[in-house]
């Protein structure tokens, strides 16, 4: 609730008179309070926190994990829970450990700052084995419910061939077969020619080249068709029509043939094309059972077609050139060219035991390429258009230097080569079920593979290296199913992309030395990352996770080479599996800690509103330890500052335990810490004299600022301390050692008479038994209903407008605190807005947004 400046002039006047009547003649009485009188807002009228927030910058996160026992319970898994990726730090130390097994799950309670987006779960199992999952943080006070294991929803017969990508071309390609050579001993040499011509054939007519002879000529049919028959050598320098020519056993044609309109083409067991080039006008059908051998480029027109039957070959020492649509090329022997050109809505279909080489490109343009034999090829190049389709079938085999461009690519075998790119192709998409490997790189645009591998090339029966770079483009999926893997040394992924792992019990993988994130990344489903670093562009990821790199819970992360699960193929085994130890064991339980710096600013001015620079003390809590079987708890820390101009004390009191059978030792202003008498809770006095414990050599009642003003009076660290507590039970310690247990305060008022010591602590944290409660609710305070405000209660130790004043700062560092007479507004820009929005998760980051006005030792 909003105050107005002149209420507050009206009870500041009045509280005196009040105080007079109380006395009793003006004589000091040690058992009555002095009133104190509610001063203004210093953070302006309009800083109000909402009902409801609590200033806590802190999470309790209830904790159900289960694990797959593949031992049948006669072994314990071991838990740990990590706010830092334990693979990207290796210095990470858990939160909390502990044991599961068959019907034991692992429960916890753990306290972490609200501002941790992901926790990590670290399994060990029986056979040292390591895996890591990550896990969305769920809201404060909920419980996260893990499975360590990726639930199976589909089942799926072990080791089966994939079969992805063929459902999307099956409508738009057939199955070719092979062809017998047309019977020609049936024709009888008709050698007709039409009225004054002795080169234009008549229709019907029937044309012999005979054995030995060798024909320059022209042969040609304007209107109808006739037939050669070449048993010699024709040398076509000319461009015959109408022509069914067969080339037979021991014929040949030489020169520079044009196989003009109407044209087809034959060329039976034994014969020969032997010529300097090879043309076709449209729609001309060639068909070769002999050999087919042309020096220089060969070239189809529009709807002509090539077919090569088995033992035939089809050969050319220049180019092929495809100039335009609808060639269709069967190849069932063997065809070899320097180039393929400007292949355009054909099909090439390369037939089982065929094969197929290209020296140096295949250019093509909508076009089926569809391999069931072996393809040897410099570059398929598919000229940007996603019509395209390289399917590399069951029996066939490519190896090319380079696939580049946008296709529809489908691999059911192998598929080797130098460099696969899709750059700038967002539709592009790769099938792979199989074997591909890609030796220098490979950028990928969408990718789903099968029971696939994508790796370096193979060094042994199980063993194979790793390809050395693999990249996606950005706004693109990968999909890896049912045992895929993909085996690179550098792994980049894209901006806005998702990478899917399996949906049945066989897991797939990622492994690379270096898994590099370019933008936001999203994985999910049963996905192994075996990885040896991860970055984020080339710097390394941060531990606790950014908001770039999204996992699911089911992804499973792992030291690169060290995952358990072996990955199987149709090539055999890609990746052999991490066996672990020989024999299994129970794995040993680590020391646990909390190495969150937890930093505590407080005003001194309670129960009234102070100058809000929050410098009055400064205490840290450095490293919370759990040792000795998890029944010792240490905790170590510093006073860091004193921007108080008064004796200023500064305690914990631990909630939640007993100090019943617990031993303390360590290091407070003291000496040796003890319990404090008179107290319910475990209660230990750091110091009573805040200043002399950070400048030992002072006098009692030097109270000059310490480490708030730049100057002489700001050297050193400020005053170290530490309380050990060893606990009857774990179970005590881990309550002890959990931070929100640990309610840190400062005193600012030593106690008199009947009257307690002026205590203040974080918001709705209680004083302890030795605190005043005369002050509670009087002045700008709220602990209790205000009498003098007539304001209904809002919590401990909160103002009537929701104001705090101590807070709590979780961060990675020491907080940066305001240097004297800057209010904390002035200093953090954002606090207000924390604040006045009731501690929304996206003002978090107040915390490190700040001016020149910090504290800063000179």
């Amino acid at each position: 609730m909003r105050i107005l400046k002149h209420d507050y002039l009206i009870i500041a006047l009045a509280a005196p008179l009040l105080f007079i009547a109380c006395a009793d003649n003006d004589v000091y009485d040690p058992d009555r309070v002095r009133p104190v009188a509610p001063v203004e807002n210093p953070l302006g009228d309009d800083f109000v926190a909402p009902d409801g927030f609590d200033w806590s910058m802190l999470a309790t996160v209830k904790l159900n994990i289960e694990v797959k026992d593949k031992f049948n319970g006669q072994y314990k898994y071991l838990i740990e829970i990590f706010t830092r990726n334990p693979l990207s730090d290796a210095t990470a130390t858990p939160l909390a450990a502990g044991y599961a097994k068959s019907g034991t799950n692992y429960t916890t309670e753990i306290s972490i700052p609200k501002s941790i987006e992901h926790l990590f779960i670290r399994q060990t199992d029986p056979k040292q084995r390591q895996t890591v999952y990550q896990y969305i943080t769920p809201k404060d006070g909920n419980t996260l419910s893990c499975q360590l294991y990726y639930p199976v929803t589909q089942t799926r017969t072990l080791n089966i061939p994939g079969k992805s990508g063929w459902d999307r071309i099956s409508s738009l390609v057939k199955e070719y077969s092979g062809e017998q050579e047309t019977s020609i001993n049936e024709l009888v040499e008709n050698p007709e020619f039409e009225p004054y011509s002795n080169n234009q054939l008549k229709n019907g007519a029937v044309y012999v080249i005979k054995s030995g002879d060798v024909f320059s000529g022209q042969l040609t049919n304007y209107n109808g068709k006739a037939t050669v028959i070449v048993r010699g050598t024709w040398n076509m320098n000319s461009t015959p029509q109408g022509l069914d020519i067969y080339v037979t056993n021991g014929g040949q044609i030489t020169g520079q043939p044009y196989m003009g309109d109407r044209c087809s083409l034959e060329i039976q067991k034994g014969g020969f094309i032997n010529s300097q080039s090879f043309q076709t006008q449209t729609n001309i059908s060639v068909k070769n059972f002999g050999t087919f051998k042309v020096s220089g480029n060969i070239s189809f027109n529009t709807g002509s077609s090539l077919y090569n039957d088995k033992n035939a070959t089809f050969t050319t020492a220049a180019d092929i050139n495809f100039g335009q649509a609808q060639i269709t090329v069967r190849n069932f022997g063997t065809i070899t060219a320097q180039n393929a050109k400007d292949i355009n809505s054909g099909v090439i279909y390369n037939a089982e035991n065929a094969t197929f080489t290209i020296v140096q490109d295949v250019d093509v343009t909508s076009t089926q390429i569809l391999n069931h034999g072996v393809m040897r090829v410099g570059a398929f190049k598919t000229n940007s258009n996603l019509n395209s389709i390289i399917a590399n079938y069951g029996t066939g085999t490519i190896i090319a230097d380079k696939v580049i461009g946008g296709a529809i690519v489908i691999n059911d075998n192998l598929f080797e080569l130098n460099t696969f790119d899709c750059s700038n192709h967002t539709a592009a998409t790769l099938y792979n079920n199989c074997t591909l490997i890609a030796k220098t790189s490979i950028v990928l645009g969408n990718l789903i593979m099968d029971s696939g591998s994508i790796t370096g090339k193979r060094t042994s029966d199980k063993e194979w290296e790793s390809a050395p770079s693999v990249r996606i483009i950005n706004e693109t999926t990968q999909e890896l199913y049912n045992g895929s893997i993909i085996k690179a040394i550098n792994f980049y992924t894209g901006n806005t992309c998702t990478i899917i792992g399996s949906k049945t019990e066989e897991a797939s993988m990622i492994q690379a030395q270096k898994f590099i994130y370019t933008g936001t990344t999203h994985i999910k489903e049963n996905l192994i990352l075996d990885r040896e670093k991860e970055y984020y562009n080339e710097e390394p990821v941060p531990s606790n996770n950014p908001w770039m790199v999204d996992k699911a819970a089911t992804v499973v992360t792992t030291e690169y080479g060290t995952a358990s699960n072996p990955i199987n193929n149709c090539s055999g085994t890609v990746y052999p599996g991490n066996p672990g130890t020989i024999d299994p064991e129970d794995p040993p339980k680590p020391d646990t800690g909390d190495n969150t710096i937890y930093t505590y600013a407080f005003e001194d001015q309670w129960p009234a509103y102070g100058d809000f620079d929050m410098n009055d003390v400064i205490i840290t809590i450095d490293k919370i330890s759990t040792t000795n079987k998890d029944k010792q708890v240490s905790i170590q820390g510093h006073v860091r500052a004193v921007g108080a101009s008064r004796k200023t004390g500064i305690g914990i009191q631990f909630l939640n335990v007993k100090s019943s059978g617990v031993t303390i030792s360590g290091k407070v202003q003291s000496g040796n810490p003890i319990f404090e008498a008179g107290q319910n809770n475990p209660v230990v006095i750091l110091c009573t004299n805040a200043h002399k414990f950070c400048k030992p050599n002072i006098t009692d009642n030097d109270f000059a600022f310490y480490c708030t003003v730049p100057g002489d009076n700001s050297e050193g660290d400020g005053a170290e301390f530490e309380i050990k507590m060893m606990f009857p039970t774990a179970e005590e310690a881990a309550q002890a050692a959990n931070i929100k247990n640990i309610d840190v305060f400062i005193i600012t008022q030593d106690g008199h008479g009947i009257i307690g010591r002026t205590e203040v602590h974080m918001a709705h944290y209680a004083p302890t038994n030795l605190g005043t409660k005369e002050l509670l609710g009087m002045s700008n305070d709220a602990s209790e209903y205000n009498n003098m405000l007539k304001l209904p209660k809002k919590g401990y130790y909160l103002s009537t407008e929701g104001l705090a004043w101590g807070i709590c700062i979780p961060n990675t560092e020491v907080w940066k605190w305001p240097k004297e007479y800057n209010p904390i507004t002035n200093v953090y820009p954002k606090f207000k807005d924390w604040v006045i929005n009731g501690g929304k998760a996206e003002d978090l980051n107040w915390i490190s947004d700040h001016n020149n006005n910090i504290f800063v030792k000179p």
